[in-house]
């Protein structure tokens, strides 16, 4: 962690400039969770922002452990639908959404990350669930959507993993500008790209 830290403090005086700070992300980050606190702990002892990029898919003991070491949550939402998030992902979402609930409730700054993958969660039925779940989240910060796009592909080649995506197109930005403007309507905070 020490070696870490070293390497976010050379940016320091960028920060104080910026507003910026450090994003922890991973993989799962909480899946290294004495390495990920011993590094947030480092954060805030400096007074550096610290950022989180969670899936969420973790016990909520873990979220107890750093929460409070935690500026700002940008937590992955792949599908409302727990049936397709298990055929996508292997696993189910609901303690991705319990822990995200929970969050929320506990009033920690949290914005939604979206990734818009064409025939997972880019039709209508998903952008309602998607709106009706993040208007119904008090404090909510907002919502990125992300676009889908192929450069994990070649990743998966050199690793000798078969992507299951490969012939899945990025969505039409003229779709996501759509979805956008339904979130929006429903009093959200909306970016894309990311």
């Amino acid at each position: 962690a020490d070696e870490v830290l070293t390497e976010v403090w050379r940016d320091e005086p960028f920060y104080r400039e910026s507003g910026g700070g450090a994003t922890f992300s991973g993989g799962e980050p909480l899946l290294q969770l004495d390495f990920l606190e011993a590094l947030l702990c480092g954060c805030r002892e400096r007074g550096v922002h610290a950022a989180l990029d969670t899936c969420g898919y973790a016990p909520w003991e873990a979220f107890e452990r750093v929460r409070g070491l935690v500026d700002l949550f940008l937590y992955d939402l792949k599908s409302l639908d727990g049936d397709r998030h298990r055929a996508f992902t292997g696993v189910g979402n609901e303690p991705i959404l319990a822990n995200l609930r929970e969050l929320v409730r506990r009033g920690h700054a949290v914005v939604l990350r979206v990734p818009v993958v064409p025939g997972l969660n880019d039709d209508d039925g998903s952008l309602e669930a998607l709106a009706a779940l993040a208007a119904g989240l008090p404090g909510l910060r907002g919502v990125d959507l992300l676009p889908y796009h192929r450069l994990g592909a070649e990743k998966y080649a050199r690793l000798g993993r078969d992507y299951r995506l490969a012939d899945v197109a990025p969505p039409a930005p003229a779709r996501v500008m759509a979805m956008a403007a339904v979130l929006r309507g429903r009093g959200l905070t909306v970016t894309t790209g990311g």
